[in-house]
């Protein structure tokens, strides 16, 4: 009896285990699929949204689209596509851990026949986006061509844009009809960051001047994202000059460069210096200048932040980054150069076939990195950092009235680059 009991037990379990097989969103990989695991990675393992603002080094957010390719190498054309629409409620998407995940599996006629083959996903903002892409993977279906990475171009800022090839970076070799295997791709930003979160702003200048703007000025801006070279962890995948003539200079009046972000100062403080202390901080009228739902920051600082297009170090310049305190004329009244902590001292690959313009990076002259945060404060707890965040040690903007040197850091949220420092 007993032994009858165990066997009416196995043949359940194995019926069970036939039809979960033969579901399609069964749990269980069917072992004559084609599989591809599709993540967007923060290094950390959150998901990000695509289009967001830069309010913080937080990245549990939310992405807008994925696009699923397999192009033939031998012919260039797209021989397997597919879109994942709303990639946080899309039923084909799982969460595992903090991340999300789809898998992709080819069966039947959608299976690969024998030759060479380059898989390829990229993430992005389906609508208002301000890029414009080359070729237009957007329309892209099956039969189409993809004869080189898609380039995306802004003409004036940057947004977050995810892209991945399989994760040893390979072409998939398929020697025989009717081949299995298994294929990882990992989605990671192609753009950098940068945000700035201060108090104790100097009010004035030397001669009294009322300061009205602080800005972070860049020696170089790119209008082009390569979508390229994705096995290189720090890569300058941008390209193509921005065409405007910016009209802005560096302290040096010299130097050309570029207004990555601006901060108007009367939007957070109403009233400027009302206790005339020479000082823009929590004992003025402070209002905050950002606002949105679950947007708060502490009482007297001031915020600005942008994604950016990655740029080689400009040779002609003695800084990559300043941040400058303006009047309402535009002269500059105090000035500081942003310095990394330490040089850069991994090799920095230059994705976009564009050779870098200084041979020796320092910590005053450095390269702009994909998938990097550049930061001058702190502020880690995502969409509400205000008085109240229970991390709020953590949560510190940099003091302006500490002198002439400010470290910005680079955080390992992203990849990690420590320590840049105002000079």
């Amino acid at each position: 009896m007993k032994k009858n009991l165990m066997f009416g037990f196995a043949a359940l379990s194995m019926i069970a285990l036939s039809a979960c097989n033969e579901k399609e969103d069964a749990p269980v990989y069917n072992d004559d699929a084609q599989v591809f695991t599709l993540t967007v990675s923060n290094n950390d393992g959150k998901d990000t949204r695509a289009g967001r603002p830069l309010y913080s080094e937080a990245a549990a957010q939310n992405i807008d689209m994925v696009r699923f390719f397999i192009i033939s190498t031998e012919t260039n054309n797209v021989v397997y596509e597919k879109e994942i629409s709303e990639w946080m409620s899309d039923p084909s998407v799982i969460t595992v851990g903090d991340a999300r995940q789809t898998t992709i599996e080819l069966k039947g006629e959608d299976k690969l026949a024998a030759g060479t083959y380059k898989a390829y996903a990229i993430g992005y903002t389906s609508s208002g986006s301000v890029y414009t892409y080359s070729p237009d993977f957007t329309a892209l279906e099956k039969g189409g061509e993809l004869a080189s990475a898609v380039t995306a171009t802004t003409s004036g800022d940057a947004e977050e844009i995810f892209a991945g090839t399989t994760d040893d970076n390979q072409n998939i070799v398929i020697a025989s009809v009717g081949e299995t295997f298994t294929k990882t791709i990992v989605l990671k930003r192609q753009v950098a960051g940068t945000y700035g979160y201060f108090t104790n702003i100097p009010a004035k200048g030397p001669k009294d001047e009322v300061a009205k703007t602080l800005r972070l000025v860049a020696a170089a801006k790119n209008k082009d994202v390569v979508l390229d070279g994705f096995d290189k962890a720090n890569a300058v995948n941008g390209k193509t000059s921005a065409d405007e003539e910016s009209g802005v200079l560096f302290n040096d009046g010299t130097t050309n460069g570029f207004v990555v972000y601006s901060i108007d100062l009367n939007s957070w403080f109403t009233e400027g210096d009302k206790n005339g202390d020479g000082l823009l901080n929590a004992d003025d009228t402070w209002t905050a200048g950002i606002t949105g739902e679950g947007v708060s920051f502490k009482t007297g600082s001031v915020f600005g932040g942008k994604f950016l297009v990655p740029f080689s170090a400009v040779a002609s310049a003695s800084n990559s980054l300043q941040l400058q305190l303006l009047d309402a004329t535009g002269n500059i009244l105090r000035y500081w150069n942003v310095n990394l902590a330490a040089a850069q001292e991994d090799v920095i690959d230059i994705t976009a076939g564009e050779p870098a313009a200084a041979d020796e990076l320092s910590t005053s002259s450095y390269s702009v990195l994909r998938n990097h945060l550049y930061t001058l404060g702190m502020r880690k707890a995502g969409d509400d950092g205000g008085d109240d965040d229970p991390d709020g040690d953590e949560d510190n903007p940099e003091d302006l009235n500490k002198g002439q040197q400010l470290v910005i850091k680079v955080s390992g949220e992203w990849e990690a680059i420590t320590g840049m420092v105002l000079d």
